[in-house]
């Protein structure tokens, strides 16, 4: 029942948070203010059959300006101006009290005192310290004006003391107000600078975060590029066999003396620059530079479509076995796989020196599908092997490696919800297990052990 209303008292444009969450509480108390004295007065006039007291009248006049000071104020808050409201009633409010005590004096007004606290908790949370202060100085303005009005008209001090008596009270109430007001805005202005940082530090996070995506783009082509220009140099035995095969068959051609002899050298040359096309097709679109698209892919079908560039990856001397069944599926992006694999078949060729052998082995671990790389080089050493995943950790010489392959290989298969895992043994060769989760979890699968040699 009280959502709507309270909604609609919060909606007002107040730009400053706090005056935002004190405009609620002030419409409530200048509402009242501007319409129980009126009714209280009109119950007064109309339904009370007693003489008027000197000086009721002009208490009425007051408390009806006061009212009317109130209601203005409501208005300001509306239209935004929530200060001017607050000062423009604690001013009527202040200058009012004065005037009520120094005309009726401090007995009059001596049950009407509790209501002056009302102005002091408005003052001190709404407005501030000064304005708590100001509001309680003229609190005391009034009682001395409320006691020398006493005195004029019969001589008497003996209301100084319950004076001294009511100051004392109101400055104890005033210093009571003054902490809790104090602490509160500062707890708020912590508040609103931690949030403050927090909003920055997000920022400067967002940032970061965006900036270390696209030097992962950047490494991932760089990679890229890297495996290219070393599948090109394995690449220009085929080629050049190929340009032998068209220019054979162009000059079986030529001596033709048949159509058929010659449709069958132009169809023999068609098909060597099928091949060519074919070959020259998969290195661009290994190298191209596109954003992450994971789909769901057969391995063994991303593996044999990989064969004829990572057989050309890898020394003469060094033979590759796969062993990958039918039925294994992944959901990665298809040409990162293809650069991890790359990379691990790189690395492997340089660990063994030209000469060895390189297992790519697949299979289902019950959490997921595991691919393993498995070499027969001279293995890893703990130490080594502990900061193997480190960006420019490398055991090659200076100039012939970057260290940046298995790092980047890492970032990748942990940002697809998979995991990368060594396991090697010194003078027994390393096998680097590449696990993926099924689809929808981001669980890692354990690691099996392979054997390294054939």
């Amino acid at each position: 029942m009280l959502t709507l209303p309270v909604r609609w008292l919060r909606n007002v444009p107040v730009a400053d948070p706090v005056d935002l969450r004190n405009a609620p509480m002030l419409q409530l108390v200048l509402l009242l203010l501007g319409g129980l004295p009126p009714l209280a007065w009109a119950y007064r006039a109309f339904a009370v059959d007693v003489p008027w007291r000197e000086g009721e009248l002009g208490s009425m006049a007051l408390s009806l300006l006061l009212s009317a000071v109130a209601l203005g104020g409501f208005a300001l808050v509306r239209l935004g101006h929530f200060r001017w409201a607050a000062y423009q009633l604690l001013a009527v409010f202040s200058v009012s009290v004065c005037l009520s005590y120094a005309g009726s004096g401090f007995t009059a007004q001596r049950f009407e005192q509790p209501v002056l606290t009302v102005c002091m908790v408005i003052a001190a949370l709404v407005v501030g310290r000064g304005a708590l202060w100001g509001v309680t100085a003229a609190i005391w303005g009034a009682f001395g004006l409320g006691l020398w009005t006493e005195w004029a008209s019969n001589g008497s001090a003996a209301l100084a003391v319950d004076g001294v008596i009511s100051a004392s009270i109101f400055l104890l109430i005033a210093v009571v107000l003054d902490r809790a007001s104090s602490a509160l805005r500062h707890s708020l202005a912590e508040a609103r600078a931690k949030g403050r940082d927090a909003s920055e530090a997000y920022v400067r996070l967002q940032g970061e975060v965006e900036q270390r995506r696209n030097v992962e783009q950047q490494l991932v082509h760089a990679r890229k590029i890297e495996a290219v220009a070393r599948l090109a140099a394995g690449l220009n035995h085929d080629f050049n066999h190929l340009l032998s095969l068209i220019l054979g068959y162009v000059q079986q051609a030529k001596r033709g003396q048949t159509p058929e002899k010659v449709a069958a050298s132009l169809a023999g040359a068609e098909s060597a620059v099928r091949k060519a096309d074919t070959l020259s097709r998969r290195l661009l679109t290994f190298s191209r530079q596109n954003d992450a698209v994971i789909e769901r892919h057969e391995l063994r079908g991303v593996i044999d479509e990989l064969t004829p560039l990572l057989r050309q990856t890898i020394s003469p001397g060094v033979r590759l076995h796969t062993e990958i069944p039918a039925g294994l599926f992944v959901d990665f992006d298809r040409d990162q796989l293809g650069l991890i694999v790359l990379n691990l078949l790189s690395n492997a060729d340089d660990a063994m020196a030209g000469q060895g052998t390189i297992r790519l082995i697949a299979h289902d671990t019950g959490r997921g599908v595991c691919l393993s790389c498995a070499d027969s080089g001279p293995g890893i050493d703990d130490e080594l092997k502990s900061r193997i995943f480190e960006p420019f950790v490398t055991t090659k010489p200076h100039g012939q490696g970057t260290g940046l392959g298995l790092a980047m290989a890492k970032d990748l298969m942990l940002g697809q919800g998979g995991d990368i895992a060594l396991e090697s043994t010194p003078g027994q060769g390393a096998i680097f297990h590449l696990n993926f989760p099924r689809s929808g979890t981001t669980s890692h699968a354990p690691v099996t052990a392979l054997p390294i040699n054939p």
